[in-house]
C-alpha cells in the first residue's frame, strides 16, 4: 500500500523551483516561507555581520525583512529574532534604489571620498529621510556626501535623537546592505568599500536602537585587511552564519509540499495519518509543520523513505535516501544551498526514469535531480567569477581526488595564467585575488570557494555539487554531466 498518492505528490514536487530567482524579484510566496530555526540568531538586530554561501538565503532575508508582513510572520515563528517591532531600510543591494548608490556611482565617490563616509551618509539619510537630512531625493549622492561633512554635528544630534525616540518605545531601525559583490569591479576597491562599511558598523554598536546588518559571502571575509582596523575583531569575530543542515533542509521540504496548491492536502493529510503529523494554519493563510516533523530526524526520515524509497540502490550498499541527497550537494565545507537541494528534488518529479510507482521519487531518479542541481551550480558560478571556467575546463575528464601536480600540469598545458592575466587585463569583475601567488595561490582561490577540498594525504578532491557539473569523475561517484 502507497503511504502517499504517487501523482498527487508528485504535482506538489513540481511546485519546488528548479531555477534561482534573479536578484531583486519579489519575495517567495508565502505559504512556502520556512524559518531555520538555525537563523534566528543571525536575524536579530544586534549581529550585524551575517554570513553565507550563495544560495544560503542572505538575498531573500534581505528582501523579507524589507516587507512588514514578513517580519510579523518571522516573529511568531521564531521569537529569538526579536523582530517583533523593527523597521528596516536597504542601505545596499543589487536592486536599483535612490536610497543607496549604484557601483558606477559609488566608483566615482571612492575616488573623492573615503569608503567609511559614503556608507555613513548612505545609513544617515535612509534613517534622517530627505526632511530630517536636509536635502530632497532629486540631490545627487555626491551632494549628500558634501552635505553630511559639512553638517556632521546636527546630522549626528538628530541621530543620538532618534535613537533615544526608538528605545523609549522599544523599537529598533536596521539598515540592511547585502550583494557587496556588486559593489566594484575589482578586489582593491570592493575590499576598500566592505572594510568601510565595517567600520561604520562598528561605529553603530554604540548606539541602542539603530544598527547595520550586513549579509556577506565567507570568500569576501579572507582578506585580513578588511578587519584589520582598531577594534575590527569586535566585529568579525561577531559573525554569524546563515547554514542550512540536513534537519532544515527537509523542513524547507515539508513547507513547499504541505503548502503545494496541488497534492498540499494529500501530503498533509497522509502525514496525519501514518506518521500522527497534524498540521495547523497560520491566520496568514500558511500550513505549519508540525513540531516533531521539524525537530525529528527519525520522523524526517521514515516521511521521506515513504516519498523516495530508503535506499539510494536495491540495498543499503548504496546509501541512505535521507542522508544520501544533502550529503552530495554540499560543497567542500558540506555546506548546502537550500536552491540547489530543491531543484534537485523538482527535476527528480519530473524525470521519466521512474517506472516503479511505488514511490514518488526514486533514487535513479534522484541521481538525475543532482546531476541537474550540479550544472545550476556550475551556471551560477559562471556569473560570479568567470575565470573559474578557464581553470575547470582543462581538468574535464579527470578523476578526483587526485595529486595537484596533475592538475597543475593540466594548467600549465593550457597556459592558464596568462589567460587569466588577459581577463585581469580586460577588465573581468573580481578575477582570482591570489593571481599574483602563481598556481598554488590560484587553488587557495578555489579552496575559499569550496570547489576544491585539500584531503589529507593533500590530494585535491572536488565535491559531487560541483564535480558532476564541470564533467570530472569519480570511481562509484554520481556520473558527470557529458
Amino acid at each position: 500500500m502507497n503511504v502517499f498518492p504517487v501523482d498527487s505528490l508528485r504535482q506538489a514536487f513540481l511546485a519546488l523551483p528548479e531555477q534561482q530567482q534573479q536578484s531583486g524579484d519579489k519575495p517567495i510566496d508565502m505559504r512556502y516561507f520556512y524559518v531555520p530555526s538555525s537563523h534566528a540568531k543571525a536575524l536579530h538586530p544586534d549581529n550585524m555581520l551575517v554570513e553565507g554561501i550563495r544560495g544560503a538565503g542572505k538575498s531573500e532575508w534581505w528582501l523579507e525583512l524589507q516587507d512588514p508582513q514578513r517580519r510579523r510572520l518571522v516573529s511568531d515563528l521564531s521569537p529569538r529574532a526579536e523582530l517583533a517591532n523593527i523597521e528596516c531600510y536597504a542601505g545596499f543591494g543589487q536592486t536599483p534604489s535612490e536610497n543607496y548608490p549604484n557601483k558606477k556611482i559609488l566608483s566615482a565617490l571612492l575616488k573623492e571620498t573615503e569608503a567609511q563616509t559614503i556608507w555613513h551618509t548612505i545609513v544617515v539619510w535612509n534613517i534622517l529621510g530627505e526632511k530630517d537630512f536636509g536635502l530632497t531625493s532629486d540631490s545627487l549622492w555626491s551632494e549628500r556626501i558634501g552635505h553630511y561633512q559639512d553638517h556632521y554635528e546636527n546630522l549626528y544630534r538628530k541621530l543620538v535623537k532618534i535613537d533615544k525616540q526608538l528605545g523609549q518605545q522599544e523599537k529598533k531601525s536596521i539598515v540592511l546592505f547585502d550583494a557587496l559583490d556588486r559593489t566594484a569591479d575589482d578586489w582593491k576597491s570592493l575590499k576598500d568599500l566592505l572594510r568601510g562599511l565595517l567600520q561604520v558598523a562598528l561605529d553603530f554598536r554604540s548606539f541602542n536602537a539603530i544598527r547595520l546588518k550586513i549579509f556577506v559571502r565567507p570568500d569576501m571575509l579572507e582578506d585580513p585587511y578588511v578587519y584589520s582596523f582598531p577594534d575590527g575583531s569586535k566585529v568579525i569575530s561577531n559573525t554569524v552564519k546563515l547554514e542550512w543542515n540536513k534537519l532544515e533542509l527537509f523542513n524547507l521540504l515539508w513547507q513547499y509540499l504541505g503548502n503545494a496548491p496541488q497534492g498540499g492536502k494529500q501530503f498533509r493529510d497522509s502525514c496525519r495519518k501514518h506518521f500522527s503529523q497534524q498540521w495547523k494554519q497560520h491566520d496568514l493563510g500558511v500550513w505549519m509543520i508540525p513540531e516533531n516533523m521539524r525537530k525529528d530526524e527519525a520522523i524526517q526520515s521514515k516521511i521521506f523513505h515513504a516519498l523516495a524509497g530508503q535506499w539510494m540502490g536495491n540495498d543499503a550498499r548504496r546509501g541512505n535516501t535521507y542522508t544520501w541527497l544533502p550529503n552530495h550537494l554540499g560543497d567542500s565545507y558540506g555546506k548546502v544551498s537550500p536552491r540547489s537541494f530543491l531543484a534537485a528534488l523538482h527535476v527528480a518529479a519530473t524525470d521519466n526514469i521512474v517506472k516503479d510507482q511505488t514511490y514518488p521519487l526514486g533514487y535513479l531518479a534522484i541521481k538525475k535531480g543532482v546531476q541537474k542541481a550540479s550544472e545550476i551550480r556550475v551556471n551560477e558560478l559562471k556569473e560570479d567569477y568567470r575565470w573559474i571556467q578557464l581553470l575547470i575546463t582543462p581538468l574535464k575528464g579527470m578523476s578526483v581526488p587526485c595529486h595537484f601536480d596533475s592538475i597543475e600540469g593540466s594548467w600549465k598545458q593550457y597556459n592558464v595564467k596568462e589567460e587569466l592575466k588577459n581577463l585581469e587585463d580586460e577588465g573581468v569583475r573580481l578575477p582570482p585575488s591570489r593571481l599574483e601567488q602563481g598556481y598554488k595561490g590560484i587553488k587557495q582561490d578555489l579552496v575559499d570557494l569550496g570547489i576544491f577540498e585539500v584531503m589529507k594525504d593533500g590530494r585535491i578532491n572536488m565535491p559531487d555539487v560541483y564535480r558532476v557539473g564541470y564533467g570530472l569523475g569519480r570511481r562509484g561517484g554520481v556520473k558527470p554531466v557529458r
